[in-house]
């Protein structure tokens, strides 16, 4: 049976230039060929320290807490592992200033900028670019999750100039003290070229520490040239997934604890992807291993490859993963109008990964110069359409560019994510230490079957 698979070993890897294309990652994409060549060629640590965290509204302000906040509030409202207030989009919350922001200089250079980042999450004429401009080798080292990537980090034993992560993460971070306050004024692009709802984040109100990298939606994937049924007229879509029993072993489900165990709470008809009730998460692990009982899911992120493939036929899938099956995947002489996507409009999950400077950076300076270079709508394309397949929230780069272009087929134009739906949309935040335990506990037993 196709059951729940175990996770690939975790392993740090380094690259020059380009990211290497072995391993398993969320965002898991192998070297492109072509492209658009551009380019010529803790909580007792926080009192006390300057702009403590203050929430920029009282906590249950007009009649209660946020939705996806468990309980009565209790004074500043429920915090994470690191004593910060938990950040909903209805609870903006400022972080911690936790040292002094770089001052404006000459970027540094010679050497080498280090970077960690996804696997293959990069594109290689990019930092080839960045690396020629600013007279830098440009090393990537690559994690396979974010607990992983947090894990080492904590140890001191890896020191980087920029890290990636994500807005869930951002506050253990913080609480870490691994990532610095940015200089803003070094990152003119931000308020210049980003869509004002990802330059101005609730989770980061300032901001403070970050910058946004992509956007993103969380929905299903089919090969419409099989599957003898529309997901996208199922409401919820992700019924199309308990719907599969014909296509046995051949669907996926993300190989991602909040993703999947989201999945099946929206399936059980409640969108608090944030939830800390345990009926509701037992409910939901409950559901997904009838879905594997029923369905045989194969618990992987790659259907980026497989579905093009035709190895696997429908699955839970992320939309950038989708735009790249297209763009890189698909058999020659296959017609890319075969992959379909549908993301579940009414409280699906859509959201954004960022980019941050680490408090160990070498290279501060050139490492604001990169989080600005990255915001570049040329760069921020060749970066997308490329190799990553993942949407930045870039000005311009919309849907009429990449379908007037032909970027991208005018089927997929439901993987694009709209500025209107990145702000209003549901999205994975950080949950209390009860909270973390709860989902983590269900991921294990759905694993163990």
């Amino acid at each position: 049976m196709n059951g729940p698979s175990e996770k690939e070993p975790n392993t740090a890897r380094d690259t020059d230039v380009t990211p290497g294309t072995s391993g398993v990652s969320r965002r898991g994409l192998l070297k492109r060929a072509g492209g658009l060549a551009l380019f010529g060629g803790t909580a007792a640590a926080l009192t006390g320290c300057e702009d403590t965290t203050t929430p920029v509204a009282a906590y249950g302000a007009g009649g209660g807490g946020g939705k996806g906040i468990l309980g009565d509030p209790t004074a500043g409202g429920p915090v994470d592992a690191s004593g910060i207030p938990l950040a909903r989009r209805d609870y903006p919350v400022v972080l911690p200033k936790l040292g002094t922001p770089v001052k404006a200089g000459k970027p540094e250079s010679g050497g080498e900028l280090l970077i960690y980042n996804y696997a293959d999450y990069l594109n290689p004429a990019v930092l080839k670019e960045f690396g020629r401009q600013n007279n830098v080798s440009v090393r990537v080292t690559t994690f396979e999750t974010l607990d992983e990537a947090f894990s080492k980090l904590s140890t001191g034993g890896l020191k980087f100039d920029v890290i990636f992560s994500t807005p869930d993460q951002l506050s253990r971070l913080v609480g870490r003290k691994l990532v610095q306050p940015l200089n803003y004024d070094l990152i003119p692009n931000l308020a210049r070229n980003v869509w004002p709802e990802a330059a101005q984040p609730f989770y980061d109100v300032g901001p403070r520490y970050s910058v946004p990298y992509t956007v993103y939606t969380t929905g299903v994937g089919w090969r419409n040239d099989i599957v003898s049924y529309d997901p996208a007229k199922m409401n919820p879509v992700w019924d199309a997934m308990w719907a599969a029993t014909q296509y046995h072993g051949k669907v996926q489900l993300l190989n991602d604890q909040r993703e999947a165990i989201g999945m099946g709470l929206m399936h059980g008809g409640s969108d608090d992807l944030n939830t800390e009730k345990a009926a509701l998460v037992n409910g939901s692990v409950a559901s997904l291993k009838e879905l594997n009982r029923t369905v045989g899911v194969k618990v992987q992120i790659s259907a980026y490859e497989s579905l093009p493939a035709g190895r696997i036929v429908l699955g839970q899938v992320w939309s950038g993963d989708m735009l790249n099956a297209v763009i890189s995947y698909l058999p020659k002489g296959t017609n890319p109008d075969v992959i379909s996507y549908a993301y579940q409009e009414v409280g699906g999950p859509v959201f954004n990964d960022i980019m941050t400077v680490a408090s160990a950076a070498t290279k501060p300076v050139l490492a604001h110069k990169f989080l600005n270079f990255m915001l570049d709508k040329k760069v921020a394309l060749e970066n997308f359409t490329g190799y990553v397949g993942y949407q930045p929230p870039i000005n311009g780069i919309d849907a009429k560019l990449l379908l007037d272009q032909g970027l991208i087929p005018k089927g997929l134009q439901t993987a694009l994510v709209t500025r209107e739906a990145y702000a209003n949309g549901n999205a994975y935040l950080t949950l209390t230490t009860s909270g973390q335990r709860l989902w983590d506990d269900g991921w294990v037993r759905f694993q163990a079957g």
